[in-house]
Protein backbone atom coordinates (compact mmCIF):
# COMPACT_ATOMS: atom_id res chain seq x y z
CA UNK A 1 0.00 0.00 0.00
CA UNK A 2 1.43 3.36 -1.19
CA UNK A 3 2.45 5.46 1.86
CA UNK A 4 2.23 9.53 1.74
CA UNK A 5 5.32 10.91 2.92
CA UNK A 6 6.27 14.63 3.53
CA UNK A 7 9.51 16.47 3.93
CA UNK A 8 10.24 20.00 5.88
CA UNK A 9 13.04 21.46 4.45
CA UNK A 10 14.26 25.08 6.13
CA UNK A 11 16.10 25.68 2.86
CA UNK A 12 16.26 24.51 -0.67
CA UNK A 13 19.20 21.55 -0.09
CA UNK A 14 18.31 20.38 3.02
CA UNK A 15 15.54 17.94 1.60
CA UNK A 16 18.27 16.46 -0.44
CA UNK A 17 21.40 16.60 2.37
CA UNK A 18 18.77 14.96 5.16
CA UNK A 19 17.42 12.44 3.35
CA UNK A 20 17.41 12.75 -0.37
CA UNK A 21 18.12 8.60 -0.45
CA UNK A 22 14.88 7.91 1.81
CA UNK A 23 12.90 10.05 -0.42
CA UNK A 24 14.27 7.70 -3.57
CA UNK A 25 13.27 5.07 -1.94
CA UNK A 26 9.88 5.86 -0.93
CA UNK A 27 9.43 7.26 -4.34
CA UNK A 28 10.62 3.99 -6.04
CA UNK A 29 8.34 1.94 -3.79
CA UNK A 30 5.17 4.01 -5.21
CA UNK A 31 4.66 6.24 -2.15
CA UNK A 32 3.71 9.75 -2.47
CA UNK A 33 6.67 12.03 -1.43
CA UNK A 34 6.20 15.56 -0.95
CA UNK A 35 8.10 18.54 0.05
CA UNK A 36 7.74 21.71 1.95
CA UNK A 37 10.42 24.76 2.15
CA UNK A 38 9.92 26.63 4.86
CA UNK A 39 12.12 29.49 3.23
CA UNK A 40 13.69 29.73 0.12
CA UNK A 41 17.33 30.64 1.52
CA UNK A 42 18.01 33.92 0.21
CA UNK A 43 20.82 34.45 2.15
CA UNK A 44 22.51 31.60 0.29
CA UNK A 45 22.95 33.85 -2.34
CA UNK A 46 23.47 37.63 -0.46
CA UNK A 47 24.60 39.40 -3.58
CA UNK A 48 21.48 39.00 -5.38
CA UNK A 49 17.57 40.55 -4.22
CA UNK A 50 15.68 38.38 -2.28
CA UNK A 51 13.25 38.37 -5.31
CA UNK A 52 16.32 37.10 -7.82
CA UNK A 53 17.41 34.28 -4.83
CA UNK A 54 14.28 32.97 -4.19
CA UNK A 55 13.94 32.52 -8.19
CA UNK A 56 17.24 30.69 -8.48
CA UNK A 57 17.04 28.45 -5.29
CA UNK A 58 13.11 27.41 -5.98
CA UNK A 59 14.08 26.48 -9.66
CA UNK A 60 16.97 24.67 -8.15
CA UNK A 61 14.64 22.79 -5.77
CA UNK A 62 12.00 21.68 -8.12
CA UNK A 63 14.90 20.24 -10.86
CA UNK A 64 16.66 17.77 -7.81
CA UNK A 65 12.80 17.25 -6.76
CA UNK A 66 12.28 15.92 -10.21
CA UNK A 67 15.69 13.83 -9.60
CA UNK A 68 14.25 12.58 -6.42
CA UNK A 69 10.90 11.85 -7.65
CA UNK A 70 8.96 14.14 -5.29
CA UNK A 71 5.40 14.09 -6.17
CA UNK A 72 5.05 18.16 -5.69
CA UNK A 73 7.24 20.87 -4.06
CA UNK A 74 5.53 24.13 -1.88
CA UNK A 75 7.28 27.39 -0.72
CA UNK A 76 6.42 28.90 2.34
CA UNK A 77 9.22 31.93 1.92
CA UNK A 78 9.51 32.39 5.66
CA UNK A 79 13.09 34.56 6.22
CA UNK A 80 16.38 32.91 5.88
CA UNK A 81 18.05 32.45 9.42
CA UNK A 82 14.69 34.18 10.79
CA UNK A 83 12.28 31.45 11.00
CA UNK A 84 11.41 31.30 14.61
CA UNK A 85 10.24 35.02 14.24
CA UNK A 86 7.15 33.41 11.88
CA UNK A 87 6.55 30.69 13.14
CA UNK A 88 2.44 31.69 14.07
CA UNK A 89 2.29 32.69 9.94
CA UNK A 90 4.29 29.80 8.66
CA UNK A 91 2.44 27.36 10.60
CA UNK A 92 -1.06 28.55 9.51
CA UNK A 93 0.36 28.23 6.42
CA UNK A 94 1.92 24.79 6.78
CA UNK A 95 -1.46 23.81 8.29
CA UNK A 96 -4.14 23.23 5.09
CA UNK A 97 -0.78 21.31 3.42
CA UNK A 98 -0.74 18.98 6.39
CA UNK A 99 -4.76 18.90 6.48
CA UNK A 100 -4.65 18.35 2.58
CA UNK A 101 -1.70 15.72 1.57
CA UNK A 102 -2.39 13.39 5.59
CA UNK A 103 1.35 12.47 5.56
CA UNK A 104 1.96 9.38 7.24
CA UNK A 105 5.55 10.36 7.84
CA UNK A 106 7.47 13.93 7.96
CA UNK A 107 11.01 14.16 7.80
CA UNK A 108 12.18 17.22 9.22
CA UNK A 109 16.25 18.30 10.65
CA UNK A 110 17.00 17.13 14.15
CA UNK A 111 16.13 19.96 16.84
CA UNK A 112 19.53 20.02 18.04
CA UNK A 113 20.82 21.08 14.68
CA UNK A 114 23.01 23.83 14.68
CA UNK A 115 21.58 26.51 12.55
CA UNK A 116 18.31 28.02 13.96
CA UNK A 117 15.61 27.62 11.49
CA UNK A 118 16.95 23.96 11.73
CA UNK A 119 15.94 24.55 15.45
CA UNK A 120 13.01 25.89 15.07
CA UNK A 121 11.43 23.24 12.50
CA UNK A 122 9.44 21.17 14.94
CA UNK A 123 8.09 23.73 17.05
CA UNK A 124 6.81 24.94 13.70
CA UNK A 125 5.59 21.57 13.07
CA UNK A 126 3.88 21.32 16.41
CA UNK A 127 2.10 24.18 16.30
CA UNK A 128 0.67 23.42 12.64
CA UNK A 129 -0.89 20.05 13.88
CA UNK A 130 -2.06 21.48 16.73
CA UNK A 131 -5.17 22.36 15.95
CA UNK A 132 -5.45 19.64 13.49
CA UNK A 133 -7.68 15.99 13.26
CA UNK A 134 -5.11 14.37 11.40
CA UNK A 135 -4.38 11.03 12.72
CA UNK A 136 -0.51 11.96 14.51
CA UNK A 137 2.78 11.27 11.96
CA UNK A 138 5.76 9.38 12.77
CA UNK A 139 8.22 11.86 12.74
CA UNK A 140 11.79 10.93 11.63
CA UNK A 141 14.50 13.53 12.55
CA UNK A 142 17.59 13.80 10.13
CA UNK A 143 20.76 16.01 10.86
CA UNK A 144 22.47 18.44 8.02
CA UNK A 145 24.60 20.56 9.77
CA UNK A 146 25.15 18.55 13.47
CA UNK A 147 25.25 14.64 13.41
CA UNK A 148 22.88 13.14 15.47
CA UNK A 149 24.38 11.78 18.59
CA UNK A 150 21.44 8.89 19.37
CA UNK A 151 19.04 7.61 15.91
CA UNK A 152 16.77 4.51 15.95
CA UNK A 153 16.13 4.53 12.07
CA UNK A 154 18.92 3.13 9.82
CA UNK A 155 18.47 3.55 5.59
CA UNK A 156 20.35 1.93 3.46
CA UNK A 157 20.68 4.31 0.21
CA UNK A 158 23.47 2.68 -1.88
CA UNK A 159 21.21 1.95 -4.58
CA UNK A 160 20.19 5.31 -4.48
CA UNK A 161 23.26 7.20 -3.43
CA UNK A 162 24.39 8.26 -7.04
CA UNK A 163 20.86 10.25 -7.73
CA UNK A 164 21.13 11.45 -3.99
CA UNK A 165 24.22 12.94 -4.88
CA UNK A 166 22.76 13.98 -8.76
CA UNK A 167 20.25 16.12 -6.75
CA UNK A 168 22.76 18.03 -4.57
CA UNK A 169 24.15 19.08 -7.77
CA UNK A 170 21.19 20.16 -8.64
CA UNK A 171 21.33 23.04 -6.00
CA UNK A 172 24.44 24.17 -8.09
CA UNK A 173 24.58 27.82 -6.67
CA UNK A 174 25.19 26.43 -3.48
CA UNK A 175 28.47 24.37 -4.28
CA UNK A 176 30.44 27.31 -5.29
CA UNK A 177 32.02 28.28 -1.82
CA UNK A 178 31.14 24.87 0.14
CA UNK A 179 32.07 21.00 -0.85
CA UNK A 180 28.45 19.85 0.43
CA UNK A 181 28.81 16.62 -2.20
CA UNK A 182 32.15 15.55 -0.82
CA UNK A 183 30.61 16.26 3.00
CA UNK A 184 27.66 14.37 2.52
CA UNK A 185 29.05 11.78 0.87
CA UNK A 186 31.11 11.23 3.76
CA UNK A 187 28.73 11.12 6.60
CA UNK A 188 26.71 8.90 4.62
CA UNK A 189 29.87 6.56 4.01
CA UNK A 190 31.20 6.95 7.58
CA UNK A 191 27.19 6.05 8.51
CA UNK A 192 27.25 2.70 6.30
CA UNK A 193 30.19 1.45 8.28
CA UNK A 194 29.35 2.01 11.33
CA UNK A 195 25.73 2.07 11.96
CA UNK A 196 24.91 -0.80 8.77
CA UNK A 197 28.51 -2.36 7.48
CA UNK A 198 26.85 -1.15 4.00
CA UNK A 199 28.27 1.86 1.73
CA UNK A 200 26.53 4.52 2.07
CA UNK A 201 23.77 4.77 4.82
CA UNK A 202 21.42 7.70 6.46
CA UNK A 203 20.14 7.95 9.74
CA UNK A 204 17.39 9.33 12.07
CA UNK A 205 15.61 9.59 15.05
CA UNK A 206 12.18 9.06 15.55
CA UNK A 207 11.14 11.97 17.72
CA UNK A 208 7.57 12.04 19.95
CA UNK A 209 5.67 15.21 19.29
CA UNK A 210 3.37 16.33 21.86
CA UNK A 211 0.14 18.05 20.08
CA UNK A 212 -1.01 20.03 23.41
CA UNK A 213 1.99 21.50 23.96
Amino acid sequence: MPRKILILAPHPDDEVLGCGGAACQHSAAGDRVCAVFLTSGELGLKQLSREKAWQIREAEARKAARILGLASVEFLRGPDWGLSDVIPRLAGELRPILQREGPERIYLPHPSDGHPDHQGTLALLRRSLGRSKLKPPELLAYEIWTPLLTFDHVVDITPWMQRKLKALRAHRSQLAEFNYVRAIRGLNEYRGALAAKRPFVEVFQTLVLNQRS
